[in-house]
Parts: C-alpha cells; structure tokens; sequence
C-alpha cells in the first residue's frame, strides 16, 4: 500500500503512529530515516553525545515547571513542576532502601498515574527498573525477581513490596537529587518471553538514541497530549522530554479509549499493532502519518 493511500481524517486530527518494532534490546529497529533534505537525500540527524534519559525530563521541568507533563483519565492535570517534585521525593526515599547506579529496583504497578513517577524516580536514583507483569505466572515472576535481585519492588502482589504513603514522603526534599550516573549506566532489565530468558541490561545511551530517533521522525512538542499504547515503559520518557503532555488512560476501562481520544485532546497516539484494531474499532477521524506503514 502507498502510504499516501493510509491518510485519512483531517490534517489536525490526531497522528497515529503504529509501533512495528519487537522491543527486546536485541532486535534491529525499524525506525522511519529523518525527513529528505534538499536534493532528496535523506535528512542527516546531527550528532550529539548520549546523556541519561531523565536529565532532558528535568531540564523541561525547570524550563515550564506550570505546564501540563500529565493528563490523567478524568481530564485531570498535572504540571512538569508537580510531577518532578513528586519523582524526586519517591526518588530520595528510594536512596533510603538502597537504589543507586547499579542496583535494580522492581515495578509492579499497574495504574499510569502511578507509574510515571515511579519510573523518573527510579531513573533518578541512577537505579535500573524491572518490569514486573501483573498477568505473569507466579512462577516467572519469581525466576525474574531471583535473578535481577532487586533492592527493593514498588507496587503490589509481590512479597515485601512497597507503596510508600504521602506522609513518608513529605519530609523528603523536592529538588532534582545528586547522581554518579552516565549515559552507559543500565536504565532497565529487559528478559524476553517465557522459560528463564537472561536478562539484558539496556543502557540511557541506548534509550536516548531511540527517543531522540523518535523525535526526528515525528517531532512532538509543547502543545501536543500524546497517548501511548501497549509499549515499553522507557517510551513514556520520550514526551516528557520534549515539553508535550502524557495522556493516561484508565486500565478498568480498555474499551474507551476512542473516547479518550475525542474527550482530552489526544494529539497524538503511539501503539503497537495489535492494540489499534482492537481498542480503536471507531475512534473518529484519525491521521496515519504517512511513510510510518
């Protein structure tokens, strides 16, 4: 099909990105070549040294600190400012329980609100995060946790993990916490699917090149509310950079993401393939950007 042949909708209905890539570290990328350039070259990205992917987070913190960084199911908002003082005190109160560069730290949450700020916690603790599955058997996700030895696992459903409360963390500082972290410093422990895969530590550098691939291929900015579907987790991170809002959905209520879309703005919308059909069958006019297919 000509990708000129997906485009429908209008020109300011939202941008549906469909994610055709396996997500294990190990697999090639199938990211879309930078936009041709004078001549009909393709486009030449320039260079620029790795850095961790939560610095560029909390630069556009300190940039737009009122600005929208999230919007939760209810319409709901919450501020660059609001969500990085947050990250920073779980982030501190993780330090407590041993999160460093180095370490490992387990998430097994389920709801977007709260997986958020777990996730820049984590990565500014210098910590790297382990995906913990609800739907996983009890037996891998003890295999998982015996072999990525966490120093600590925040959410539920898992022996002695940890949701810490409003009041355990309102003594801990708000601002951006001290670091020895690099670029070559693990951001998460990705395994692959059933038995007892090895995990695979997956460098900021690494993430940060495919967030910066995806910026040059689709340029989100401020102004822009993206919803992200059926990804990894390190993705969230690429709006978050770049002055746009984070739009979340409600996992009691899968099938309303149509509404979503109409109801809170959805600028743009990322998702794997096999979530489109599926929780999209009538979502009113989207644009398929072209070349993406």
């Amino acid at each position: 099909m000509d990708p000129a042949d997906v485009l429908t909708g209008p020109a300011d209905a939202p941008a549906l990105w469909p994610d055709t890539r396996n997500h294990w570290p190990d697999a090639p990328e199938r990211l879309p070549d930078a936009p041709p350039g004078p001549g009909g070259e393709a486009g030449r990205r320039p260079k620029r040294p790795p850095t961790t992917v939560i610095g560029p987070v909390e630069a556009q913190a300190a940039r737009t600190p009122g600005a929208p960084a999230l919007v939760l199911p209810d319409g709901s908002v919450v501020s660059y400012g609001d969500l990085n003082a947050a990250a920073n005190r779980l982030s501190r109160h993780l330090a407590g329980l041993g999160a460093r560069p180095g370490t490992v730290v387990g998430l097994a949450l389920t709801r977007p609100a709260e997986v958020v700020p777990a996730l820049l916690a984590v990565a500014k603790s210098g910590a790297a995060y382990l995906p913990l599955d609800a739907d996983d058997a009890p037996g891998r996700r003890a295999w998982l946790l015996a072999d990525a030895r966490p120093v600590c696992v925040l959410g539920e459903g898992v022996p002695g993990a940890v949701r810490p409360q409003e009041g355990e963390l309102a003594a801990e500082l708000v601002t951006d916490p001290p670091r020895a972290l690099t670029p070559q410093h693990p951001l998460w422990l990705a395994y692959g699917p059933g038995g007892r895969p090895a995990g695979v530590p997956v460098a900021h550098a690494e993430a940060d090149r495919r967030v910066r691939a995806l910026q040059a291929a689709y340029g989100l900015g401020p102004g822009d509310r993206v919803l992200q579907l059926g990804l990894p987790l390190w993705e969230f991170l690429w709006p978050l950079r770049t002055g746009a809002a984070l739009v979340l959905t409600d996992p009691d209520r899968p099938a309303e993401v149509g509404e979503v879309v109409r109801e809170l703005g959805v600028t743009a919308l990322r998702a794997a393939p096999a979530v489109i059909g599926g929780l999209l069958p009538d979502p009113g006019p989207v644009h398929l950007t072209p070349g993406v297919l």
